[in-house]
């Protein structure tokens, strides 16, 4: 029930974020923002897969790294977007850390996808980033090699590495003054939210993730853990 409660207010709390994201409530995203990432820690302590419980130290790195991404972009200011970009940073070094653990992969098919896609997602954005550049394209390089790691572990997992490698395609397009679609940064927090969740249920067993997909990852971590 502690998982179900702690979804449910994940999900209400995404949702009344996307609501105020789009119509430029900022006050109160400091309520509705900061707490996604410290609720999801929550379900992700208490909904841990058996055997899955030594190895969630660093998804829970990467959640907290997400926290810190949120509040930094929280503020419009170019100091601490860096800061919130340092902390997804780490946030995927450790969500890398956390799917070798599990003894993922890292598929060559995804990993070609993913990199034609990076290199496409650069040459729409490169010319607007001025003095981001280079903090972009390193960032946007380790966001690729998170989203073919989490291809490597499961579909669940892949989904949500690929939901997030879209969620700050984004906001590059929009750092870069690049409009594809109309209403593009409407899709930014719904794929973030979905992204952060579909990654956290890497550890839980609990019930969007599959038999199949449980199985799998019980069987990676037993093998992980000698």
């Amino acid at each position: 029930m502690r998982a179900r409660a702690l979804v449910a207010a994940y999900l209400t709390l995404g949702v009344v974020d996307t609501v105020f994201a789009a119509t430029d409530v900022d006050g109160a995203r400091w309520v509705t923002k900061t707490l996604l990432m410290p609720v999801l820690i929550a379900f992700v302590c208490v909904a841990a897969r058996p055997g899955a419980e030594r190895v969630r130290g660093p998804a829970i790195g990467a959640l907290v790294g997400g926290f810190v991404g949120d509040v930094g972009l929280l503020v419009d200011h170019d100091a601490t977007f860096m800061v919130g970009m340092a902390g997804f940073a780490v946030g995927h070094v450790c969500y890398l850390i956390a799917f070798r653990r599990l003894g993922g992969t890292f598929p060559a098919r995804s990993a070609v996808g993913y990199l034609l896609a990076w290199a496409a997602m650069m040459a729409l954005v490169w010319r607007g980033l001025d003095d981001l550049l280079v903090p972009v394209l390193g960032y946007s390089l380790l966001l690729t090699a998170m989203a073919v790691g989490a291809a490597g572990v499961g579909r669940l997992t892949g989904i949500g590495g690929a939901l997030f490698l879209l969620s700050d395609a984004v906001i590059a397009l929009g750092i870069a003054d690049v409009d594809l679609v109309p209403g593009q940064d409407a899709v930014v927090m719904p794929t973030y939210v979905a992204a952060q969740l579909l990654l956290a249920l890497t550890w839980a067993a609990w019930p969007f993730a599959g038999p199949d997909t449980n199985e799998a990852a019980d069987r990676r971590s037993t093998a992980s853990s000698g």
